[in-house]
């Protein structure tokens, strides 16, 4: 018999004395598994914070991006969103088609666009950056200061080292 046919066995006879606890196995040394679980908390956290002026994190970032930098190219912001170009041209569609960025043909360069928030996107923007700061706060808390400044460091290293490879 196998290890998959015992487990099977022993979970056909027994269910209610099953652990609550879920074994992660080798899960359990994965940093990656640990930091989309912690994604996925920090976005589900930071979309009921925005309520119903819902954006998806990457447009939020782009839209970021685009307010602090106007004029940024397509390029400039996947390498600066950290995206590749294919879904930062899609997300800049999106947000164009919504009316909250316009983009302009760069005389220089034919292909390349110039982002820019239009009104609309300025007035979303900052109004979202209101209940950003509110998100920031909630994982301030639970992180503490010291720690966060700890864990981006950690987290830009992982970033950077895996990106050179």
């Amino acid at each position: 018999m196998t290890r998959a046919d015992d487990v099977v066995e022993q979970a056909l006879e027994a269910p209610s004395e099953r652990p609550s606890m879920i074994d992660l196995g080798i899960l359990e040394e994965l940093t990656g598994f640990y930091l989309r679980a912690a994604y996925e908390a920090c976005y589900n956290d930071f979309a009921t914070v925005l309520g119903p002026d819902k954006l998806k994190p990457g447009s939020f970032a782009l839209m970021s991006l685009i307010f602090e930098n106007p004029g940024i190219t397509q390029v400039e912001l996947a390498r600066g969103s950290g995206r590749d170009k294919s879904s930062v041209a899609i997300a800049l569609r999106q947000l164009e088609d919504s009316g909250l960025i316009r983009r302009v043909r760069l005389e220089g360069d034919r292909r390349s666009y110039a982002s820019y928030l239009t009104s609309a996107g300025e007035t979303l923007y900052q109004r979202m950056i209101a209940k950003a700061r509110t998100h920031i706060e909630r994982v301030d808390a639970i992180v503490g200061p010291e720690r966060k400044a700890i864990l981006l460091t950690i987290l830009k290293d992982i970033v950077d080292g895996l990106q050179a490879d």
